[in-house]
């Protein structure tokens, strides 16, 4: 991939508002550098697949402290690839585990967690053809 690649630029900033990754704003964070973005796209989908499964765990081990950091995590990296919606969810999930939630009230919020990064792993994986 070039920089040039046409996939990363902005001409479909309008159709990306309802999805779950708009790469338009992943690049733009990455200022530009489409083969940045793309690793970053490629460790994601290499290294974060299983995460909610992971904080899940986690969470059921009675290890908030690490629940937290792994959500934490998810907050920047997602919103670095302009996963916004992902980003907000871990965010959420964060502040569950950091505010000691009651069970059914993280579960909510692991439940929301797991739809946005399914949706955005979905969209990764299209957008790049992988």
């Amino acid at each position: 991939m070039t920089t040039h690649d046409t996939r990363f630029n902005g001409e479909s900033r309008e159709s990306e508002l309802n999805e779950p990754v708009s790469f338009s704003l992943g690049l733009h964070r990455c200022v530009g550098n489409a083969e940045l973005y793309r690793r970053l796209l490629d460790r994601f989908l290499a290294t974060r697949l299983t995460v909610p499964d992971d904080i899940r765990g986690l969470w059921l081990a009675g290890n908030l402290t690490e629940s937290a950091m792994m959500a934490h995590s998810m907050i920047s990296t997602a919103g670095t690839l302009g996963a916004t919606a992902l980003s907000e969810a871990a965010r959420a999930l964060q502040q569950a585990f950091k505010q000691e939630q009651e069970p059914a009230q993280v579960e909510e919020c692991l439940k929301i967690f797991g739809y946005e990064h399914a949706l955005a792993i979905a969209s990764i994986r299209k957008h790049i053809g992988g």
